[in-house]
Parts: structure tokens; sequence; C-alpha cells
């Protein structure tokens, strides 16, 4: 019952990734990524304008606007989990896209995180997530990015994908022995995508269906 309830919430959340993710960079970029969301931010600011039409309370309103947004987000959620989801998705990258400079930044966010989510067919689907082991006391997890084994004259190597949080748009793609690589069973692609965009507050089980 919880999942049922929670799941609209996730999908509109990840829906929503491509936007979230640009203004996240947009903040980043102008030094206050820390306060993002806090009450004296813009983002911070606006969502106390909307609390107060619920109550007088500057604090008050804030979180009441932060229930709010919480709640538009499981409602586009709903939405996007019906066949309207590519109507949906041209409708907001059209729209954003056509915006000096935030298209810029928008649209590789967005193809990323769509790549890096279950869509049949994705660029994304041939990869999977390991564990790629550095030393005897540290593991990252990864993406496998095929199966095929290079040899450079120095071993058999994978090559891997290792995303950067919390905008994965960028990481490094390192060659491995394949001895240090891994499988991690049961955590999917789109499960990793998670696990770096929330900083790992979304990890362990919660990370795996």
């Amino acid at each position: 019952m919880i999942r049922r309830i929670l799941a609209p919430f996730v999908t509109g959340l990840l829906f929503l990734a491509p936007v979230l993710l640009t203004i996240i960079l947009l903040n980043w970029l102008s030094g206050y990524l820390i306060a993002a969301l806090g009450p004296n931010t813009p983002l911070g600011q606006a969502l106390g304008a909307a609390g107060m039409f619920f109550t007088p309370s500057p604090f008050a309103a804030f979180w009441a606007g932060l229930g709010l947004a919480a709640i538009v987000v499981w409602l586009i959620g709903l939405a996007v989990q019906t066949r309207f989801r590519p109507q949906l998705e041209g409708g907001l990258d059209g729209l954003l896209s056509r915006i000096p400079g935030l298209g810029t930044l928008y649209r590789p966010l967005a193809q990323f995180v769509r790549l890096m989510g279950n869509a049949p067919g994705g660029e994304m689907t041939g990869m999977s997530v390991v564990s790629v082991s550095f030393g005897a006391n540290v593991e990252i997890l990864s993406l496998l990015t095929s199966s095929r084994i290079h040899d450079f004259g120095q071993g058999r190597r994978y090559l891997i994908l290792i995303p950067t949080a919390p905008v994965p748009v960028g990481g490094a793609l390192l060659f491995v022995d394949i001895a240090d690589v891994k499988p991690v069973p049961g955590m999917g692609v789109d499960d990793l995508a998670k696990l770096y965009v929330t900083m790992g507050t979304l990890s362990g089980g919660e990370a795996l269906r």
C-alpha cells in the first residue's frame, strides 16, 4: 500500500529531475547550492509565498509551500504514469529548450536522466551496475559499459563509467582489471541513478526493488 502511494511521487520526481538538476546546477554556479532550498533563497521564498495562502506565519508558510510542492510533484507523477507521458515530456522539453541559456543546460540533463531510466530501447539498457574495488578498503558503484574485454598489453580490462553526484552529467571512464569488477545483483541502472541524484540519501535496501 505504501509503495503504491509513493510510486507516483517518485515517478513525478524523476520526471522533473532534469528541471530540478538544472536549477541545482545554476545555484551551484551562483555559489549557494547548500542553501538551495532554504527559506532565504529564491526558491524558498517562492515556496513561502505559496504557503502564505494557508497561514500568515512565515515559518509555517514555508513548510506549507513545501508540502504543496510535494503534492504537485505527486500529481505530476500520476499523470506521467499514464499514456500521456510522451506529450508531457515533449511539452516540457519544448518549453524549457526555448529559454536562452537555460535550454543549453536542460537538454543534456534531460537526456542523461532518461537514458539512466528504464525506458525501452534506452542507450544505457545494455549497461549493468557493478562494484569496483580500488585497494583493500574502497569500493565504488559504477556502470559496466559492456561485456567487452580490452587488453592493451597490461592485462584484461573492463571499461566502466563512474558518474558524479548530485548532477551525474559528467564522470570518469576507466579501464579496470576484470578481477576488481563485481556485479551488484538486484540493482538496476535506474536505481544507481537515484542513488547519485539523491547524493546517497536513497541507498541500501531503498535503492533496490
